[in-house]
């Protein structure tokens, strides 16, 4: 299995997931029952025995975002929104099982969001949910997009690694890639998940290192010959500065690997930003066209390159 082929194989069926997860909510709370009575937003907020209205409201938008629903005349009409699933024959190999207990996971949480998002059950706090988290980051899925990440890289032993967002696995499994001639340096806010990966490497005894800081206040210190920043920036509004310091650490020749469901990548993305959303950080994915031009625009001399449609790889010259 080509694990850059993989990750785009899984994202697109996660966002696919996504879409008839909606579909579900839609059609199990009455949202689509009462839509198709074409009523104000309102009428139907105050028809829907929904009382976290906020959520209700990101739903409504997440419809029109599909084109499932349109405003016409101050009322909302169902759009007469069709779904085809097709996994080409191909693309069956290359999926991975176990992040859809995960996601499945997450579509409960919904349920107990719509009564209030700080519902025992929405378990998407970066701190207060961190065991919830280090099962995500510890996925196969994910251990598969950190070897796709690590390919495209070209990392190999003795190299000098950065991580933004390092979370709770990624320093074990990039540590052990680099070996002990290299190191690592993985960055995060969240203490609760730098606690769970500080028990893993001591356990290994590698050479990796943390920093608790929010991934806007990064200074280039340091000279590296990787960088990593996977599912990060969407948790980010102003992410050009993230992009920037980071690319400022880097050695002549080093490569920066963003990977991200790129909005301009995977149509129908929005369904998966409704579920992430759940976590109050996020923002929303960006577009693969506006990482590059927050590159370019700050003046690097880089050699871009798109191994897949959710990888961009920047090297610096």
């Amino acid at each position: 299995m080509n694990p850059v082929d993989a990750v785009d194989a899984n994202v697109e069926q996660m966002v696919k997931f996504s879409v008839f997860g909606l579909i579900s909510l839609g059609t199990k709370h009455g949202v689509f029952s009462l839509l198709a009575h074409g009523p104000t937003v309102q009428e139907l907020i105050d028809n829907l025995d929904l009382p976290n209205r906020h959520l209700l409201l990101k739903f409504i938008d997440t419809l029109r975002a599909l084109h499932m629903v349109e405003d016409k005349n101050g009322r909302l009409q169902l759009n007469g929104f069709s779904y085809t699933f097709h996994v080409p024959d191909e693309k069956y190999d290359l999926l991975v099982p176990d992040w859809v207990p995960i996601f499945e996971e997450i579509n409960r949480m919904v349920d107990y969001a719509f009564i209030t998002p700080v519902h025992p059950h929405v378990l998407m706090d970066f701190d207060k949910d961190a065991d919830f988290w280090d099962m995500r980051m510890s996925t196969r899925f994910s251990r598969l997009y950190r070897e796709a990440m690590a390919q495209v890289a070209g990392l190999r032993p003795g190299m000098q690694v950065l991580e933004v967002g390092c979370g709770s696995y990624a320093p074990v499994q990039f540590g052990e890639m680099i070996g002990y001639n290299g190191f690592y340096l993985g960055v995060d806010y969240s203490p609760a998940l730098l606690e769970i990966a500080r028990a893993r490497v001591e356990d290994r005894n590698l050479p990796v290192e943390f920093k608790e800081m929010d991934a806007k206040l990064i200074r280039p210190v340091n000279e590296y010959n990787v960088a990593f920043i996977s599912f990060v920036l969407e948790y980010i509004s102003d992410y050009q500065k993230v992009l920037t310091a980071t690319m400022e650490t880097l050695k002549p020749k080093g490569r920066m690997v963003v990977l991200e469901p790129f909005r301009d990548s995977f149509q129908h993305v929005q369904a998966l930003e409704f579920f992430e959303g759940l976590n109050k950080d996020f923002v929303s994915f960006p577009s693969a066209e506006e990482v590059k031009n927050a590159i370019l625009s700050e003046g690097f001399d880089v050699e871009i390159s798109r191994p897949s449609r959710s990888m961009l790889v920047f090297r610096k010259m």
